[in-house]
């Protein structure tokens, strides 16, 4: 495997039903005049734990800058060094070896060694509520070889392992903190920064001296201000009271007149429609769901909607780019945007005078918009589509239930592994595919993706497998691919964006 620095992994994506630009502003003072080095001053929402075992995905934001995982991933989401500098799966598929980087030493001073990995994996998959619990189980356990030697045993289909060891579960906490009460208010790791505070409105850290690598630390510190409405991070940015922010992708053009610098790239967030075969028993039919891939113009959206210039229009899960990426599906004949063919595949399913459903979103302008597009295009075929506008935490919950007949918002693709993200939603024991909608030989290919750790040999049957899904006829209905968009001030510097959404903090700075 390459040695070089890992990338420190920031994600900085919402929950996964909000909106693309979940940064927000406020205010703060840079900090770090006695070292020559400055504060960057970002937004986000505020988070509940530093724990990562009981974290969500989507907040891996503020784990990062304390903890580091064994591995990482780079912009294009491959596997790179991080407090593990090489890696190896055995033969049979049943053993995962790992070398710890030398030199490390926990916040607290205690070493980094196989000890400490061990008893922080083992806590993520024994930890009563643990979250990443489901992800680790293919680990049967964990040994410490030597000092710097740490051997995972594996059950299981074993090619997801790398990506799990460079997410929350891969994050080593102190084995002097790993059983404190008070971990998720008083996070100890390896990372570049340690937490200052946190309040309800900002979580502040400064960068820690005793970090590994500290000439890759360009910046004194980090400070999340909570602000979410997108026109007054907008105005804090223009003021100089933020460095960074994250904006609609409708902001470019005034950022640009403004003088502002803009930063967008791809990533593993989609937007699409989840069918519910057991509210709506037409969605149970596949022409059905072909007929809804066909009459929706995923161009016109992309280019005249609440999402105008940060979503690529895709039929399929993954972005352009990333290996799990069918290279030449969205020019398919039989997936491009054709009214009369939807027409024609309604009436073979028997339904050419349509049906009704109601499509339940997030009240966020952009979903809302989109859902009235969408609610004219479906017309088109004579589905009539009721709209359903819901508080987020009432949407989250009803969409975990499988309580609602369709919902439109935003789905993780990538993270902590493409495989879990096409187990869930398009097997039929997958907690999202609702109406247990059978693809034949989707869990075989599932399964041959899984036979390694290497993306090229895991691309083929991924491929086969979406190329599968796509083309019967999905229950997750692909409309675009979200485009990350930031907005920074002139004097941001060393900022750039990653497929998943995971960003190297240590190297942006503030150009005097």
């Amino acid at each position: 495997m390459p040695s070089r620095p890992p990338t420190r992994a920031i994600a900085t994506a919402m929950a996964a039903v909000l909106a693309l630009s979940s940064c927000g502003g406020g205010t703060g003072t840079n900090a770090g005049a006695s070292t020559g080095k400055t504060e960057i001053r970002f937004g986000g929402t505020v988070m509940s734990t530093f724990d990562p075992a009981l974290s969500g995905v989507y907040q891996q934001s503020f784990l990062t800058p304390v903890y580091e995982s064994l591995l990482t991933r780079d912009a294009a989401g491959e596997l790179v060094p991080g407090l593990a500098t090489e890696w190896k799966l055995s033969e049979d598929g049943k053993t995962f070896d790992v070398t710890l980087r030398d030199g490390v030493k926990f916040q607290d001073g205690a070493p980094l060694d196989a000890d400490a990995v061990k008893r922080s994996i083992e806590r993520g998959k024994n930890l009563p509520k643990s979250l990443v619990k489901g992800q680790l189980a293919v680990v049967t356990s964990v040994e410490a070889v030597d000092a710097t030697h740490v051997r995972f045993h594996l059950d299981g289909p074993p090619g997801s392992i790398g990506n799990i060891l460079a997410s929350e579960a891969g994050m080593i906490i102190s084995p002097q903190a790993v059983d404190n009460p008070d971990l998720a208010t008083k996070p100890v790791g390896t990372g570049a920064y340690t937490l200052v505070s946190k309040t309800d409105s900002e979580v502040v850290y400064k960068a820690w001296d005793g970090y590994w690598n500290k000439d890759a630390v360009k910046n004194s510190g980090i400070r999340y201000v909570q602000q979410q409405d997108s026109s007054a991070r907008f105005r804090a940015l223009a003021s100089g009271q933020l460095d960074l922010i994250g904006m609609d992708g409708s902001q470019m053009a005034e950022a640009q007149s403004a003088g502002l610098n803009v930063v967008q790239g791809a990533s593993t967030n989609l937007v699409g429609i989840l069918l519910n075969p057991k509210a709506v028993p037409e969605f149970a039919d596949p022409l059905v769901r072909q007929a809804i891939m066909r009459v929706i113009d995923r161009k016109a959206i992309a280019d005249n909607s609440g999402f105008t210039g940060a979503c690529t229009p895709s039929a399929q899960p993954f972005p352009e780019g990333y290996w799990a990426h069918v290279d030449g599906l969205e020019t398919d004949p039989g997936l491009s945007y054709d009214v009369a063919a939807a027409k024609d595949l309604l009436a073979k399913a028997g339904k050419a005078d349509g049906f009704s459903f109601t499509l339940s979103t997030i009240a966020f302008p952009a979903f809302s918009s989109l859902a009235q597009i969408l609610q004219a295009q479906l017309a088109q075929i004579g589905v009539k589509v009721k709209i359903n506008v819901m508080d987020t935490s009432a949407y989250i919950v009803a969409r975990g239930a499988g309580n609602l007949e369709a919902g439109l918002g935003q789905y993780a693709t990538g993270r902590p592994d493409p495989s879990a993200f096409l187990q869930t939603m398009y097997l039929p024991d997958g907690m999202y595919n609702w109406g247990k909608v059978d693809y034949p030989g989707a869990a075989d290919l599932l399964k041959k993706s899984l036979a390694s750790t290497d993306t090229a040999e895991r691309s083929v049957p991924t491929h086969e497998l979406i190329n599968l899904v796509t083309k019967t006829g999905p229950n997750l209905v692909p409309i675009c691919a979200l485009r990350q968009t930031f907005g920074t001030s002139t004097a941001v510097e060393g900022f750039g964006t990653t497929l998943l959404q995971e960003y190297d903090w240590r190297g942006i700075s503030i150009k005097k």
